[in-house]
């Protein structure tokens, strides 16, 4: 599964356990050996890093007891911006060109996305409003977005990484979100790409403030202010 060297790295920091688990992982990750001109499916467009991605294949690496396997895979999956430590404690154990990497991801991934979202939201809004007669598509929002045709887009997609199953997969349909991010950003005025971008965080607080209520509903003591990412 990993070569030599990744091998070398994981054994460097391999006594895991309930109190170190974060910290051995990412120090992991950020130890990790990344050729940028490599193709790594945690790596979109060798601009990207999704780090949740590595941090599973390098768990799946260890044979942890399952109460620990449990805690580990609730980490990772529970949707925090910085892996529950700070911003500058992230950025000191995966490394700098790593923290820039992740921040490309956030941006052009899950923002994108929130921003995709935030805009069917307003579409059904209008929708709505308008007493349905009037009716809107998932792939206008693409148009209101990029000024081009949602089947235009996945077109241009398949034919540039010459795709050719009609089927997208979910590591492929991230590609497609961040190659759709870097297609606003060069064809967007300043002006309207602060906008969407701010829509999309927008989005992204608005449901961190749900799952924080939803998750702290039923204790006495509400922790505030999480930092949550999809």
């Amino acid at each position: 599964m990993f070569g030599k060297e990744e091998e070398k790295i994981i054994q460097k920091f391999s006594k895991i356990d309930h109190n170190n688990y974060k910290e051995n992982i990412l120090s992991i990750i950020g130890n990790w050996k990344i050729n940028n001109k490599n193709s790594y499916d945690y790596l979109i467009l060798h601009e990207a890093f999704n780090w949740k991605r590595l941090a599973v294949k390098i768990i799946d690496y260890f044979r942890f007891d399952e109460s620990l396997n449990t805690k580990l895979i609730n980490w990772i999956f529970n949707p925090h911006l910085y892996a529950t430590f700070s911003e500058n404690k992230f950025r000191e154990l995966i490394g700098f060109e790593k923290y820039n990497a992740h921040l490309s991801y956030f941006y052009g991934v899950t923002i994108e996305r929130c921003l995709i979202a935030y805009s069917e939201e307003e579409l059904l809004k209008r929708q709505i409003s308008y007493g349905n007669f009037v009716r809107y598509t998932p792939e206008d929002v693409y148009s209101q977005i990029y000024n081009i045709t949602y089947n235009k887009l996945i077109d241009d997609f398949f034919s540039e990484f010459k795709i050719t199953t009609k089927k997208i997969s979910e590591l492929e349909f991230e590609k497609f979100t961040y190659w759709c991010f870097k297609k606003r950003v060069d064809n967007s005025e300043p002006s309207k790409l602060a906008s969407d971008t701010k829509k999309g965080t927008m989005f992204l607080y608005k449901f961190m403030d749900s799952e924080n209520k939803r998750l702290y509903s039923n204790r006495s003591t509400r922790k505030k202010n999480i930092d949550f990412v999809f």
